[in-house]
């Protein structure tokens, strides 16, 4: 499983795992991960293609950015058109001490309604009842809403601030170099044998990457305007991680449906 980890001022430790699954049968997938089986290609909204956590920018880095993108491939002429799936529960999932383990704050976000015009449901963070597999929608813990696609949307009261809607897509991959020594990943050339050496694109000679340059790369998803949907939270470090607790985290995203289909 591929992860992204980091440090943030102030010793709060970040590691950051894409997880996707269903209500109660949570299945693992790689990051970066764009249509990986004919089930999520099948339900877009649900098809979890990266997960970020970053410094929101602010001055004194009080707060952070939890971000899990959906729905890959979009295009200009698609991306309007894309909302969150209301049959979908959406979870940001986070463990706190230095060894990952089972959740112990979660957050929820469910749409209520279709279309551009949905309204997004945010919950938490709170503590689960059934870490794990089992999720439950906490409607108690209801934190505030924000209409899908607005930049505008005041703060909750809990210091949250809350993003719904289609973005470019921020991975990069050269993706034809890809298939060019892997090309029975190519769905064109399926069962073509690999050719060797296997070699990426790099813009420069770089020590133990020198015999590996073959030019520019490029990256297929930026060129071709591929956008997805992006669930941005920013909230203060002291909520996700509070003073009296470890300050190193776990972070995790899963999204489930009540049949798991």
């Amino acid at each position: 499983m591929n992860s992204r980890s980091g440090a943030f001022g102030g010793g709060l430790a970040v590691l950051a795992l894409v997880l996707t699954g269903v209500l109660f049968n949570v299945q693992s997938a790689r990051s970066s991960d764009h249509q990986d089986s004919p089930t999520t290609v099948a339900h877009p909204a649900a098809d979890i293609t990266d997960v970020f956590l970053y410094p929101a920018g602010d001055a004194k880095a009080t707060s952070v950015v939890m971000q899990m993108d959906l729905d890959p491939l979009l295009t200009p002429a698609t991306a309007p058109q894309a909302s969150l799936d209301p049959a979908v529960l959406y979870q940001f999932k986070i463990s706190h001490g230095a060894a990952a383990g089972a959740e112990d704050m979660v957050i929820q976000l469910q749409a209520s309604g279709t279309g551009t015009s949905q309204t997004v449901n945010v919950y938490g963070p709170f503590t689960p009842s059934t870490p794990g597999t089992l999720a439950t929608l906490n409607t108690g813990a209801l934190a505030g809403s924000v209409a899908f696609g607005s930049t505008t949307a005041a703060p909750f009261t809990n210091g949250m601030r809350v993003f719904v809607g289609p973005r470019s897509d921020p991975f990069f991959f050269d993706l034809f170099q890809f298939f060019s020594f892997l090309p029975d990943r190519n769905y064109q050339t399926a069962g073509a044998a690999p050719k060797a050496p296997f070699s990426f694109k790099f813009p420069a000679p770089a020590g133990q990457f020198a015999a590996c340059v073959q030019g520019t790369p490029s990256d297929a998803l930026s060129s071709n305007s591929f956008n997805v949907l992006s669930i941005v939270i920013e909230a203060p470090r002291t909520l996700i991680a509070p003073a009296s607790g470890s300050q190193m985290i776990h972070l995790w995203t899963t999204t489930s449906t009540q049949s798991g289909a």
